[in-house]
């Protein structure tokens, strides 16, 4: 048998095959594909990037509720005084409340006496889900803290 030479190529030993007809051949093994890259690509790209938008809301709104609950609670604690902390608390929970938090989110955290004329440094600690899928829940948790910081007056505001 003779070798094609040129625009011949071999399919089979028994077949020649113009390079044109090789193109077409070659076309085949692509065949429904499409019908594998499209869950591929839904699973492994477009779901996790959808979560991803749909939790940054939660996110934003959570750090937001815990720089509110830090300030409010310490300008009470500065005009308050040592009285206060029972107030700063409450302030904690109606924030939290307010925003439509579960009940727990937002801890306070601030110092066990309050020194006339230093600083008055107030943290709030707020957990917040790593994802928040709609109609699912919300898994996996991260904690995220806010400090806000007043001068406690030198003349120690609220005291008798």
């Amino acid at each position: 048998m003779r070798r094609a030479s040129g625009w011949l190529a071999r399919r089979r030993t028994s077949e020649l095959v113009s390079p044109r007809q090789s193109r077409h051949l070659d076309q085949g093994t692509e065949r429904g594909s499409a019908i594998l890259e499209l869950p591929i690509m839904l699973g492994l790209i477009l779901i996790p990037f959808g979560i991803l938008i749909l939790s940054i809301p939660t996110w934003i709104e959570r750090q937001t509720a815990a720089r509110d609950a830090a300030a409010e609670s310490a300008r009470y604690l500065v005009v308050a005084g040592p009285q206060g902390f029972e107030g700063a608390t409450q302030i904690v929970a109606d924030i939290e409340r307010g925003y439509g938090l579960p009940a727990g989110s937002l801890r306070l955290e601030i110092p066990s006496e309050l020194v006339p004329g230093q600083a008055l440094t107030v943290r709030v600690v707020v957990v917040i889900p790593a994802a928040d899928i709609p109609l699912m829940g919300s898994f996996g948790d991260t904690t995220w803290s806010a400090e806000h910081t007043e001068r406690y007056s030198d003349y120690g505001a609220g005291t008798p």
